[in-house]
């Protein structure tokens, strides 16, 4: 009896943990099979796949440069990777806002032009090192654009004042660029408005338009007021 019993357990065993797992496994390979038959690789040698393998490398390496083209072409400053990677602290943002103003308040008296906003819509508080950066980054998009607007002889600088930043990232949530918008009210007359228009799209300070209204100038010769919101682009 205890011997019938054995080979009743054995035979369980032997099904359970040997037969069925050999036919799971069985069964996992043909089908692993199956997909590498119906696959487009499966009937070329390790030298056609190395083939394709550096056409896409190629390709991408292709793609990588004309989206280095790109970013450079659009940003706002020449000088992108060194704003992007260099360290600022509290001392150098105020220091750089200082001089800024003053370079821009004297840069309009020798001009003629009126610029109104000499604090420029920045404050000299920050608090913490990430602020910094920022602040910095938004002086420097500011500057840039009151330094377009006064060479392109507008007739008064009415407000400029940076807005929050916005970050654009990809799918996986990294970041691609960063856009720093900027406020701006000016009087010009037709020309310099046209030829201002034309500067924000030069190589090395082009800005983006979020929104631009033009409506008639307060005075007489004043003849338009124009309000927009232009960002600059720092990409990564």
């Amino acid at each position: 009896m205890l011997i019938m019993l054995f080979i009743v357990v054995s035979a369980f065993c032997t099904v359970r943990f040997v037969v069925v797992p050999q036919r799971e496994m069985a069964e996992n390979n043909r089908m692993v099979r199956e997909q590498l038959e119906s696959s487009r690789y499966a009937n070329l040698s390790i030298a056609n796949m190395q083939t394709i393998a550096d056409h896409e490398a190629a390709v991408l390496g292709q793609l990588s440069n004309e989206w280095s083209r790109i970013a450079e072409r659009l940003s706002a400053f020449p000088n992108q990777t060194v704003l992007r990677n260099t360290a600022v602290n509290r001392i150098d943002y105020k220091v750089e806002l200082y001089e800024i103003r003053q370079r821009l308040q004297e840069k309009s008296d020798e001009l003629k032009i009126q610029l109104l906003p000499v604090e420029l819509g920045l404050d000299e508080t920050v608090t913490s090192g990430e602020a910094v950066r920022t602040r910095m980054l938004q002086l420097k998009a500011v500057e840039k654009l009151a330094d377009l607007a006064l060479d392109r002889q507008i007739q008064r600088l009415v407000e400029i004042y940076p807005l929050s930043p916005v970050e654009h990232t990809d799918k996986n949530g990294n970041r691609i660029f960063e856009e720093f918008p900027v406020r701006m009210e000016c009087d010009v007359d037709f020309e310099h408005l046209y030829t201002f228009f034309q500067s924000v799209f030069e190589e090395n300070q082009v800005f983006t338009f979020r929104n631009v209204r033009i409506e008639s100038g307060p005075t007489f010769d004043s003849k338009l007021r124009v309000k927009a919101i232009l960002s600059a682009l720092l990409f990564e």
